[in-house]
């Protein structure tokens, strides 16, 4: 620990900000072992200086104290109501009200950003994820360029910033689809970073998106449309539990796509409802795919996320479980 023998005028100064200012600013505390040999105590930190140094003041006394938080064995920040209230909405589904609690809790606390738990720095990593979760992706472009405290990260916070700027690339234009498959292989390469089942999901969306959109160019229209529904397919299935909104509309995405492939509409024109096992087994594989994956969005995504795309419907209305009666080992 190193001690700074200062007024509180001088404290001001340090903070850039005016003296009233700063003895109503916000205040976190930690708990802090220095060593492995000391007991941890709680300290009342003053602001960090965003690269990991933390500042407090001696308890009884003038002294403003710095010490950076990777020389302590214990650096824990205890959360602040404020974050706790954003986190529950979080974890209960609001987004919304999520979105504007990080928002203000990154604002709050902004001068403790860098710090290890910072809730100015989660703050704005949450904020990011909630515009990524809601497809605000021209928020997210802003909300992912710059991190407050990024280097205090883990690696798979890290992997979450580096799959939303990715997912922000997106404009629907066929020349996004290299830079986005460049950035995506270049993060595959990228040391300390780490990407967990939904940041994966994010970037195959992404690269969906990207495929989708070479369709206007591309001389073999089928062969980007399937691309495309791979990887929609992918980012539904990594992000399967973790959150709705993008995964049911990856799922969507592919099922509008394979219902445009060649002969899809024409034999679904013709085709019985409900569907029997030859007329099932004659369709073109397209057709049984489209068909699945809306009975799919039916099953698992049809509440809760908005109101339903009526071809979902149309398609579900033909579908077949032809194992139906079918005994195990048959």
């Amino acid at each position: 620990m190193k001690s700074l023998k200062i007024i509180g005028f001088a404290l001001a100064a340090l903070s850039c900000v005016p003296y009233a200012e700063a003895q109503q600013a916000p205040k976190l505390t930690a708990i802090v072992q220095t060593d492995p040999g000391s007991k941890p105590a709680p300290i009342a930190l003053e602001r960090s200086d965003g690269e990991g140094t933390f500042f407090y003041m001696q308890k009884g006394t003038d002294q403003l104290m710095q010490a950076r938080a990777a020389s302590c064995s214990m650096f824990v920040i205890q959360t602040p109501a404020d974050m706790a209230k954003a986190l529950r909405d979080y974890y209960g589904g609001d987004l919304a009200d999520a979105r504007k609690g990080f928002a203000a809790v990154k604002k709050k606390y902004a001068s403790f950003a860098g710090l290890p738990g910072s809730p100015g720095t989660l703050g704005a990593l949450y904020e990011m994820v909630c515009a990524a979760r809601m497809l605000d992706l021209a928020a997210l472009k802003t909300l992912s360029a710059s991190i407050p405290g990024e280097k205090a990260l883990n690696a798979v916070e890290k992997g979450q910033v580096a799959a939303a700027r990715i997912l922000a690339m997106v404009d629907d234009t066929p020349a996004s689809f290299a830079p986005i498959q460049q950035a995506v292989e270049a993060l595959t390469k990228t040391a300390g970073v780490r990407l967990d089942s939904e940041a994966y999901g994010w970037t195959r969306y992404a690269l969906g998106r990207a495929a989708a959109a070479t369709m206007s160019v591309a001389n073999d229209k089928a062969k980007s449309a399937n691309a495309a529904i791979d990887f929609y397919c992918q980012a539904a299935m990594s992000m399967h539990g973790a959150q709705k909104q993008m995964p049911a509309d990856a799922v969507k995405r592919a099922m509008n796509l394979l219902w445009n492939m060649p002969g899809v509409q024409d034999y679904a024109a013709k085709a019985p409802k409900p569907m029997d096992k030859k007329s099932w087994f004659a369709a073109p594989a397209d057709f049984r795919d489209a068909v699945a994956m809306a009975h799919y969005y039916k099953a698992i995504y049809d509440s809760g996320t908005g109101a339903p795309d009526p071809l979902v419907n149309q398609l579900d209305a033909y579908h077949f479980n032809h194992l139906k009666g079918v005994k195990k080992g048959e």
